[in-house]
């Protein structure tokens, strides 16, 4: 299968097959969501970050943000097809094929997403090693191994003589820390879209780790300890910028199925929307 070159019309049942296998493999799992291996941020900053909370032990030397969270989320929504593949030495790892252009233009906000940005985020996922130590699993490593040209070609629908009748689709070998989340924990299905539509990276994080709980406390999360699962001990004047961040993205958050009662600094999850 691996040096086979498919038709495109040959990946639905493709699928089919591999869902057997592997089943659902969705575009998250609890420790992504949980562990703050994306820092609640969209402008994530290089360095060494050596976080603890009660999901687990982690350790992220390099550069990883919720601007890189939407891309892989979104990878993994609008994928052709996931697939386990093997190394020389025997060992197993997924590998996702994609369309390039429908992943950016999935993300675009009006403006077709940058190349430059779509590059970068993807060479820091290569790049920045990962240690996370839970109950489930210990690993160290990356979340990406590489990237490289499919075997599958795509006919090109709307033609014109700019546009190129068919494109190679690109494939990423997922590192040892992803291969093992996706294999050893609880897997999440969602559209990532609207969770994009948060203007704050904070906000994106609450909403992603709600997303992996199917209960919530009666009275709701307490605002702080919540921040503070996903982002540590914070100052008072860090704590009051998130909270202006969270205001400003309390409508969006509404239609989330999230609503932040900031007099009584409380988070209450609607429970008609939590699946959505």
């Amino acid at each position: 299968m691996e040096n086979q070159i498919l038709k495109y019309e040959e990946l639905p049942d493709l699928r089919k097959e591999l869902k057997e296998i592997i089943g659902e493999i969705g575009v998250t799992t609890e420790s992504q969501n949980r562990l703050p291996i994306f820092e609640p941020t969209l402008r994530a900053k290089e360095g060494i970050r050596v976080f603890e909370n009660k999901h687990g032990k982690l350790i992220v030397k390099g550069r990883l943000g919720q601007a890189h969270k939407n891309l892989i989320e979104t990878i993994l929504w609008k994928k052709e097809v996931c697939k386990p593949i093997r190394d020389e030495e025997g060992r197993k790892y997924l590998k996702v094929v994609y369309d390039q252009e429908k992943i950016r233009k999935y993300l675009s906000r009006g403006s077709k997403y940058n190349y430059e940005t779509y590059k970068t985020l993807l060479d820091d996922m290569i790049r920045t090693v990962i240690t996370i130590k839970t109950e489930k699993l210990e690993v160290t490593g990356t979340l990406i191994m590489r990237l490289e040209k499919s075997k599958v070609i795509k006919p090109v629908k709307n033609r014109s003589p700019i546009i190129p009748e068919e494109v190679t689709l690109t494939s990423i070998i997922f590192g040892d820390v992803a291969t093992a989340l996706f294999e050893n924990e609880l897997r999440f299905t969602y559209d990532p879209r609207l969770i994009m539509t948060l203007r704050n990276g904070i906000s994106q994080a609450i909403v992603r780790y709600i997303r992996t709980h199917k209960n919530y406390p009666a009275p709701g999360y307490h605002l702080r300890t919540l921040v503070e699962t996903l982002a540590g001990q914070i100052e008072n004047r860090k704590w009051w910028e998130i909270r202006r961040c969270l205001k400003e993205d309390s409508e969006l958050l509404q239609r989330l199925g999230i609503t932040i009662d900031f007099k009584d600094d409380r988070v209450i999850v609607v429970e008609s929307h939590r699946r959505k």
